[in-house]
């Protein structure tokens, strides 16, 4: 007992000095106004045409012949904060046999038909993408 008490006064000392350090550390600057204005302008109002994420999950993806070639299962962002690439489940029926193959978000194209209605669509065809190596997520890596 006399160990653990020895121990934790040791702790808080050692520590006591470190907490003074902070204390008298200079105040952070403020952010300039202009610049937080910025940011709260990007944050209260996307761009008309952004698309959610949210909104892409379980979308089908349809080839030229606007034939459903997969549905998208995840989207994939970068280190660099930047949309990187959909994961797109093709082949199989009703999710058993599906693959999931990364598909470059710069292959995508989506609009949005009259009734509000978003289309996802692609230039590769349904055998390009069944026979695209399989996108495994990093943690089920081996």
């Amino acid at each position: 007992m006399q160990k653990f008490i020895a121990t934790a006064a040791l702790i808080a000392a050692l520590s006591a000095p470190a907490l003074a350090q902070t204390a008298t550390s200079p105040a952070v600057q403020e952010p300039n106004n202009a610049a937080a204005e910025t940011i709260a302008e990007k944050m209260a109002s996307p761009a008309a045409g952004d698309i959610s994420a949210n909104k892409l999950i379980n979308e089908s993806v349809k080839n030229a012949a606007n034939e459903s070639i997969g549905d998208i299962n995840d989207v994939l962002i970068s280190t660099d904060g930047k949309v990187a690439a959909v994961i797109v489940g093709v082949g199989g029926f009703l999710g058993l046999g599906e693959k999931d193959v990364a598909l470059p978000f710069d292959q995508l194209r989506f609009a949005k038909a009259s009734d509000g209605k978003l289309t996802v669509s692609t230039g590769m065809t349904k055998a390009a993408l069944e026979s695209a190596p399989q996108y495994v997520k990093p943690e089920n890596r081996s």
